[in-house]
Order: structure tokens, then sequence, then C-alpha cells
């Protein structure tokens, strides 16, 4: 017997994750040095953490000796009361990253016949949620503008279905689903069904008609709504999400999450980023400025940009995606091209700008042929 055959067999199907590529694989493959790579695929937040952020977390290097507060209290409390919780922090479960809090669920809820009902393309920790748990995906596909697909979603419940994930805004579209369609979905669907509403990217919205669904958590209802410090924040380093819930849900997961989740650095970051209104303010502006400007120039050269309310664009090129994006390496540019179509990263207005000299080199070289 060989240790795979000890495996669980949810494990051995687990689908492989794609991360983007790093600058150290574009240096190695087209000799390209480190610091003339621009790498716009993680969606990382270009401008970085807030510099109070930074001394918040600094001050904490020097005392890693010692551990975190095991329960996370203190965030827990802050998040709580800044979206209309008591001070509890019974309505707040800290994880490593919203991936980790999507592992947590699956882990808790999902055993073997389980459905999930999801639509793709979207974040692949769905998937692997369920699959590692002996659940079985129910996939679906977005609506002709990318969006996620309610009224399908909906039709396809079953007495099986144990769990509804929605991306909003969706990663790797940009899209988003109208927040008062949302809300109705979430009260029609029968409620012993957990809804998962994965906002990582809802604070990068422009659009004041994006709700988040934080307002629909209710003791009647099973809604968890996921968020990360990884975007907005800046902060995708030290690994940190949350989930917010009702109180019932909320016992149920800070029992069976790890202890010491945040680590001293990564709470301290995160409780300093939070106070700091202003710099989060500029960073957005800044980011919505690029994102503008690269809508703008991609449209200008005949490329198809997906509305997005996100800090990255879905581009539909005409060019192979997966070739695209290999062509751009040769270029030092690193976007993600194992999609359909081309997500790109909105980086800093310099980034952005250089980004867009490449693309035009790469159309004017005639290296690659239209789809």
């Amino acid at each position: 017997m060989s240790l795979e055959d000890l495996v669980k067999d949810g494990i051995k199907n687990i689908p492989a994750y794609i991360p983007g590529d790093t600058a150290e694989s574009v240096e190695k493959k087209y000799g390209i040095a480190p610091e003339d790579i621009l790498k716009l695929a993680s969606n990382e937040n270009q401008f970085g953490p807030s510099p109070k952020a930074v001394e918040a977390m600094a001050k904490e290097v020097g005392r890693v000796h010692i551990y975190p507060d095991p329960f996370c209290i203190e965030i827990r409390k802050k998040i709580g009361v800044m979206n209309g919780f008591d001070d509890s922090g019974d309505n707040v479960v800290i994880a490593v990253g919203a991936s980790g809090i999507l592992s947590l669920l699956g882990e808790v809820f999902i055993k073997k016949g389980d459905e999930v009902i999801f639509c793709e393309p979207t974040f692949g920790a769905y998937a692997g949620a369920v699959i590692r748990n002996d659940g079985t995906p129910v996939v679906l596909p977005l609506t002709e503008d990318l969006k996620f697909d309610l009224k399908a979603m909906y039709n396809a419940i079953t007495d099986k279905t144990k769990m509804i994930c929605i991306c909003n805004p969706n990663n790797p579209t940009g899209t988003v689903v109208d927040s008062e369609e949302l809300k109705e979905f979430i009260h029609k669907v029968p409620k012993d069904i957990i809804i998962v509403v994965d906002e990582a990217y809802i604070e990068l919205s422009s659009n004041p008609d994006v709700k988040s669904m934080v307002s629909e958590i209710s003791d009647d209802t099973n809604v968890v709504v996921a968020r990360t410090f990884s975007k907005l924040y800046g902060l995708a380093g030290v690994r940190l999400g949350y989930a917010m819930c009702n109180k019932e849900m909320h016992a149920i997961l800070q029992k069976c999450t790890s202890v010491f989740t945040g680590s001293r650095v990564a709470l301290a970051g995160a409780m300093a980023a939070l106070d700091d209104e202003e710099y989060i303010k500029k960073t957005k502006a800044a980011m919505l400025e690029g994102r503008k400007y690269l809508t703008d120039e991609f449209t200008k050269m005949g490329f198809y940009v997906y509305p997005s309310e996100t800090n990255f664009l879905y581009v539909n090129t005409g060019y192979n995606a997966a070739e695209f994006a290999e062509e751009c390496k040769k270029y030092g540019l690193i976007i993600r091209g194992n999609f359909e179509y081309s997500r790109i990263t909105v980086g800093r207005m310099d980034q952005n700008e250089k980004m867009v000299g490449i693309i035009k080199k790469i159309i004017e070289s005639g290296e690659l042929k239209k789809i």
C-alpha cells in the first residue's frame, strides 16, 4: 500500500490552484532583471499598505516571540462595530485570508453527498473547499454579461443543496449582480441553505448601487459574508481575512477555527489599516483613476473591457489569452492568461503607462495572430 492510498478521496481530487507567475520565474525563463519586471497578475494593491499599518507591524516584529491573542478579539470587535453589529465580536470570525474562511466553511458544513452551487469562471477556492470535503460542486455558467446567474442557481436547488457561493464582485470577471436582486434571492432561498457572499473586492467598487450583503445577516438567515485585508488594505502578504455572520453561525465557526489564526504582525497591521481612513480614500481614488485610464487605453486598442468594480480588468484582447500572457512575459509584463480572457491588475499610474507601452509594442510586432 502506498501513502497515496491512505489519502482521503476528497483530497486526491482537489483541483490544483493556478497562481500568477512570479518575477523569479520570468527572470529565469527570459533573463529579464527582476527590477524590470512588472507583475500585474495577482490583483495585489500596488499602492501598498497604509504607512500607519507598516509602522504598527514594525513595532510588533520585536515581540514575535510572544503568542498573539488566540481569539483575535479586538479586531473582531472593531470589524463588528464598523459593520453595524454590537461590540461583542461575536459576529466576526478571523481566518488566513478570505480563502481561509471558505476552507473553514467547507470543513465545518460539507459532507459526502452535499451539493454546493456556484457559477464559473470564479474564484477556485469554492470548488476546492467542496471537493476536499467530499461534497459535489454544482457548477453553472455565468450569464451572457458574465455575472452570477441567480435565476439558474435558484432553479438548481435540490434537497441535497447545503450551500450556495456567490462572488460579488466576481473574480476573474470584475462584474457584479444587482444588489436588490441578490437580496431578493437570499430571502427566497430555503432557510436551511447556507449562502456565502464573497465580498473580497466590494470595497473597491465605485458604484453606489453596489451594496454589501452584511445588511442581510440576521437570526433568520444563514448568510456568511467573506472579506479580506489583501485587496483594498494592501496586506496580502500577512494573510488575514474574516467572515461576518449571525451569532449562532459564529459560535460554530469560532469553535472550529484554529487558535492564533492571526499573527501579532498581521493583527497590528490590520487594526492600524482600518483606522487610516484618509490613506484608504486616497488609495481607492488612485486605483479608480488607473482603472479608467486602462479601460480607455485598451478600448482604443480595439479590446473589449468588461465593466469592473474591482482593482482588475477582464479583457477580450482578441488574442488567445494564454498566448498573449506568455508574449507579455517576454517584455517583462506578468498578467493572467489562464481564463478565457486576460485578467489584468490595475497598478500605479507609472505601472499602467508602462504596461500600455508594452502591449502596444506587442500589437505592433505582429508576432501574435488574432483568434
